[in-house]
């Protein structure tokens, strides 16, 4: 498993890559066009261009709940939070979720969203914040790779324990936290993380 994942520029602005949108699938361009705010619509056209990237010229196909995959047989996942765009490749269905460690406010949303044993998780941890992001991060990617929406239930399954643990995979990078989530087992898969910078994507 592949992923990789870029951190836009602060000074970044949507006109400076506005040119590379004519790259893009229409799928991908009416997307980005539907977000309200510049750094949104930014962050869309990257995990674009991650996608663009990742499968090459490949067609792209929409299967069970509208998710998207390469014709050619590989299967992606992108995400975005924060100024991270990410991306996850694999020979296997999966679901990748990005998101920027949360304040501590945040915290409280556990008692009404977490399993038992994910509050338990959380609470025992030396670092709540990052403990609260894995978890979250993991049900996301895990409700991605299903299909299933944001209305499922989330206390309903725990993204800790065996045997769902076994086909997640979570890493914390700079201030922001990854997980991925795959139909199959990933305790024996080598995944490979890297950063790409802006130029990677512009080739």
């Amino acid at each position: 498993m592949k992923i990789e994942y870029i951190v836009l520029a602060e000074g970044l602005k949507l006109n400076d890559l506005a040119g590379y949108l004519k790259l893009l699938p229409a799928y991908r361009q009416e997307k980005i066009a539907r977000y309200r705010f510049e750094n949104d619509k930014l962050l869309s056209l990257a995990a674009g261009l991650l996608i663009r990237r990742a499968i090459g010229e490949s067609p792209i196909c929409f299967g069970d709940h509208g998710k998207p995959y390469a014709e050619n047989g590989l299967y992606f996942s992108v995400s975005h939070s924060g100024r991270v765009a990410a991306i996850a490749v694999d020979d296997a269905d999966i679901g990748l979720d990005v998101e920027q460690l949360p304040d501590a406010s945040r915290l409280k949303i556990a008692d009404r969203f977490y399993h038992p044993n994910e509050r338990a998780y959380v609470m025992a941890a030396g670092d709540r914040r990052r403990a609260f992001c894995e978890i979250w991060t993991r049900k996301e990617a895990y409700l991605k790779m299903t299909g299933d929406g944001i209305s499922t239930d989330l206390t309903a399954f725990d993204t800790i324990g065996a045997p769902l643990k076994y086909r997640l995979y979570t890493a914390v990078v700079d201030r922001y936290c990854l997980s991925v989530c795959s139909n199959k087992t990933l305790s024996n898969k080598a995944i490979y993380i890297s950063e790409l910078e802006l130029n990677d994507l512009l080739k």
